[in-house]
């Protein structure tokens, strides 16, 4: 019966945590995104353009966007980055960044 309990409850956590990142992975690489490039720059045109559940809790998000730095009207660079995201807290670290 206690196996069948622990069986039981990964299961769960597991569908848990392809739910979270199913539903909220892209949004919080977005989040992440625009934070690590500090408050002076603004993001625009942010894509994301692949989303992969990686080892739990992560989930792989690569994504990019033109950054506007302060002072200017038009973006300055295009930024691309592979982020890995916790989806729930949105804890978030680069993977490569260009």
């Amino acid at each position: 019966m206690t196996r069948r309990r622990f069986v039981l409850a990964l299961a769960l956590l597991t569908c848990g945590w392809m739910l979270a990142g199913i539903l909220r992975a892209d949004a919080a690489a977005r989040d992440w995104f625009a934070r690590a490039h500090g408050s002076q720059a603004t993001v625009v045109d942010v894509q994301v353009t692949g989303v992969v559940a990686a080892f739990p809790p992560f989930w792989q998000v690569t994504i990019s966007g033109d950054v506007v730095e302060a002072g200017r009207a038009t973006p300055s660079y295009r930024s691309s980055m592979n982020v890995w995201i916790e989806p729930i807290t949105g804890f978030g670290f680069a993977n490569g960044s260009g």
